[in-house]
């Protein structure tokens, strides 16, 4: 549903916002002439609506974002029209003569200090609350397929659907990566089938042919936002082997905020001490990406995960580019008192999980016409887990996450979190591109937003760089996914209309 306010019909202010799980963020369009305002928690129908001018204009600042960081920060999107609320996101509304005045500001909802001491986490209502999240947003009419890894959330979800008795309909996937050490598809098989649900193996084409590609294209047409996650890569290659269309896609993002979000050790250590270093940062900009003055001169909030291009080679075919680490100091300051554990929580879930983990599903979702279950993005229970006491939900000293579902893990199926180890999500995106060089060579060189001769200088160094060097990797995938969206993007273009 798309609802719509007139700025002459606005006597007083309107706050939107405030979501506190991702089932409630907001997207909204502001007319040209700033005279009325649509807003949605659905991306596609709000972009789909025929108020919506397209084509759409693209913003140098989410591009720019989008290089430098791999995230664009909330409020702001790749399209300057379109803005999205994330968690704790808010919007206040003014009119004045006629036309809006828009002022954000951001609340984390679910810091450590609000936790209640001595409450105790009640691993019944736990699940008891995932099911009745799943009952509430799934369609029983059609089928159901869960993403399932050998982590904790996944594997907390397919026990609430054997509680919520939907095992019959209930089919569970993984991404298998024969010969790999982080194939997680034999032990989730097994701990699937341990349960009694049914379990397919997904799998990566060994070459490119017209098939995949042309799958690609449709996907950066239909796809409502570009996603920094090279995972997202994935989805359409696993179209191509079950049809997705008109199901359930249940996904285990989205819950990190509220269980406490732990970092990991070396990273804990380094905001103690890279951030002393931003005075330097305005000199790792004007030399070439991935140099050590860069990585040492990041803000804290730079340190959850965003590093990319600098600016200095981003400028060598992009001339509109913008600094971003001023924002990102400036988000610092904000936080200057806050411990890393509520710092890492808050930064990550409104930008990078809202940006990237949460959107490599949904834009799948979105272009397949896929009914999307994210089971965690449930305020009741989000509550409830944002309450416990911080010793029942994670440890400190010992970098432990979401201690409840690993109880409830070793309680009911007889899994040891700490014996399997963190998998971390393994996915070959640098891989699979390699294997169609020549589409992405021909995406970014061909995009008409790129200066062409810097482009073509800059894309040489690129792929020499990259066959050994993981920023430059990073770099190199990320060019080619805003390049393809930018090319082929339906609210882009408007002769896709």
């Amino acid at each position: 549903m798309v609802k719509k306010i007139i700025a002459e019909e606005v006597k007083d202010k309107i706050i939107l916002g405030g979501a506190k799980t991702f089932d409630k963020v907001l997207y909204f369009y502001l007319s040209l002439d700033r005279n009325y305002l649509l807003y949605s928690n659905s991306s596609v129908a709000l972009l789909n609506h025929p108020e919506v001018k397209k084509p759409l204009t693209l913003s140098s600042k989410g591009v720019s974002f989008f290089l430098q960081s791999g995230v664009v920060p909330t409020p702001h999107t790749i399209y300057k029209e379109i803005f999205n609320l994330s968690i704790g996101d808010y919007v206040v509304i003014y009119s004045k003569n006629g036309s809006f005045e828009l002022e954000f500001f951001h609340e984390f909802p679910y810091p450590n200090f609000r936790r209640i001491k001595g409450k105790k986490a009640d691993l019944d209502h736990i699940l008891f609350l995932l099911v009745q999240s799943i009952l509430k947003k799934i369609d029983p009419s059609r089928e159901i397929f869960l993403f399932q890894s050998v982590g904790k959330d996944s594997n907390t979800i397919l026990l609430a659907l054997a509680e919520a008795g939907l095992k019959d309909q209930t089919t569970c996937l993984t991404l298998a990566l024969p010969g790999s050490r982080k194939d997680e598809s034999k032990l989730a098989s097994e701990i699937a089938k341990k349960l009694g649900f049914k379990h397919a193996k997904l799998f990566l084409p060994e070459r490119m042919t017209s098939i995949e590609i042309n799958i690609f294209d449709k996907y950066f047409s239909s796809i409502p936002f570009p996603c920094a996650d090279g995972n997202l890569l994935g989805y359409p290659m696993y179209q191509l082997q079950i049809d997705f269309s008109g199901s359930n896609l249940l996904d285990g993002s989205g819950n990190d905020y509220y269980f406490g979000h732990v970092p990991r050790p070396v990273e804990y250590r380094r905001q103690k001490i890279y951030p002393k270093f931003k005075f330097l940062r305005s000199f790792g900009e004007v030399l070439p990406s991935g140099n050590t003055i860069y990585k040492l001169a990041r803000s804290r909030c730079e340190m959850v995960g965003f590093i990319g291009i600098t600016l200095a080679d981003l400028l060598k075919f992009y001339p509109q580019a913008e600094p971003v680490y001023p924002y990102w100091f400036a988000e610092d300051e904000k936080r200057k008192d806050w411990d890393y554990f509520d710092l890492k929580a808050d930064v990550w879930v409104t930008h990078a999980e809202f940006g990237n983990v949460i959107r490599k599903v949904s834009n799948f979702t979105d272009a397949f016409g896929v009914n999307l279950v994210l089971p965690w993005a449930d305020e009741a229970l989000a509550d409830y887990v944002g309450s416990l006491d911080e010793v029942e939900v994670f440890d400190r000293k010992n970098f432990r996450n979401k201690l409840p579902l690993r109880r409830l893990l070793f309680e009911r199926l007889g899994i040891d979190s700490d014996k399997i180890g963190k998998f971390s999500y393994d996915f070959p995106t640098f891989y699979l591109l390699e294997m169609m060089k020549h589409k992405v060579r021909e995406e970014v060189l061909n995009c008409k937003l790129w200066e062409k001769k810097g482009i073509e200088r800059f894309w040489k160094t690129l792929e020499e760089k990259a066959k050994k060097n993981k920023i430059w990797q990073r770099i190199y995938v990320r060019l080619f996914l805003i390049s393809a969206f930018i090319n082929h993007n339906k609210y882009l273009n408007l002769k896709v209309f």
